[in-house]
């Protein structure tokens, strides 16, 4: 599937940044690291191209980059004080607030894709008694407070929307617990489960690919009981450094990086990740087959044991091909329950 909101002026941002990430990295470690790095993000945009095979080399190569990058972050990540843990962890719940659905969508949900709004009338549909709350533009400050140096960087386009919402979705949580999904998560069934879990994200112990997560978390998806809001407290901390000295991010996946920064220096953390039960096996493949004709007995085996499927609205999709529906027409007449 290719993306069409890519565009020129985009691409070379991030051709210059990556340049930019290969140099910090060598003044930080070596040459040497620094070039694997690169090569590292040049085999996973080969893998995008290619269906997301992950032939031997290309998971050699992922591995030497997070092996590396968290060695870039060990040195240049400074762990918490006590002091400031003890200030994190001080923060007052409003109860107002307290197990609500959290989503953004910055330009307010009026003005989103279809697959979007179909996405958040199916978590609305399976979120029970909780509060499902739309993040936009306008009412951000209602709900978290950022420092004044982060939104100038914000107004200046050094700090995106979309590294925003990275930040968002742990403030939020940091605040008032509940769980944070993106905005194009299709439900199936009750939320209600992972508000039983002390700290929740989709996890995978099986993910096939070579990530950083290696699939015991997904930023996509979070959420906490309020006893746990510290963690992503930590976290959103970490984040907070990270941009108080940086323009730019040095790996399109720093906040796994920092994730897993958090988790090593602070045990409770990676206690609390531990907590996790693995959930939602196959959340990435309706995306895969969004666009083929529609199998019921496909669908029936996958959401089995999945509720939430992650999907894009970076692409388009047909309805129906040869005259059949497809899961995606399905999808958009309310039809794939």
């Amino acid at each position: 599937m290719a993306s069409k909101h890519m565009n020129l002026k985009r691409v070379t941002k991030r051709v210059k940044e990556e340049f930019g990430s290969t140099i910090e990295i060598a003044k930080v470690l070596n040459v040497r690291d620094a070039v694997s790095t690169f090569r590292g993000k040049v085999d996973i945009q080969l893998m995008v191209h290619n269906g997301h095979k992950e032939w031997g080399w290309i998971r050699k190569h992922l591995l030497k980059k997070h092996e590396v990058m968290n060695r870039y972050f060990d040195k240049t990540c400074p762990k918490l004080s006590d002091e400031k843990i003890k200030k994190l962890e001080k923060i007052e719940l409003d109860e107002e607030y307290k197990d609500c659905i959290w989503i953004c969508w910055w330009q307010g949900i009026d003005q989103a894709p279809s697959i979007v709004k179909k996405c958040v009338d199916s978590i609305r549909k399976h979120a029970g008694n909780h509060k499902v709350i739309i993040i936009t533009d306008k009412n951000y400050k209602d709900y978290v407070d950022f420092p004044e140096w982060l939104l100038e960087k914000k107004d200046k386009g050094i700090i995106t929307k979309t590294h925003m919402s990275d930040l968002l979705r742990l403030k939020l949580l940091g605040q008032y617990g509940g769980i944070w999904l993106d905005s194009t998560f299709y439900c199936t069934d009750s939320l209600e489960p992972y508000f039983e879990s002390p700290v929740w994200s989709i996890k995978r112990p099986d993910y096939r690919h070579t990530s950083v997560a290696c699939g015991y978390f997904a930023n996509y998806s979070f959420g906490c009981q309020k006893e746990y809001r510290i963690v992503f407290n930590i976290i959103a901390e970490y984040l907070l450094m990270y941009w108080k000295t940086n323009d730019y991010m040095i790996d399109y996946l720093f906040l796994d990086y920092l994730i897993v920064q958090a988790q090593r220096k602070h045990r409770m953390v990676k206690e609390a990740f531990d907590l996790i039960e693995p959930n939602n096996p196959e959340c990435d493949e309706l995306l895969k087959i969004l666009g083929n004709k529609y199998e019921e007995k496909v669908w029936n085996w996958m959401k089995k044991e999945t509720a939430l499927f992650k999907l894009t609205w970076k692409a388009n999709f047909p309805k129906e091909i040869s005259g059949d529906e497809t899961f995606f027409g399905k999808l958009i007449e309310d039809k794939l329950i």
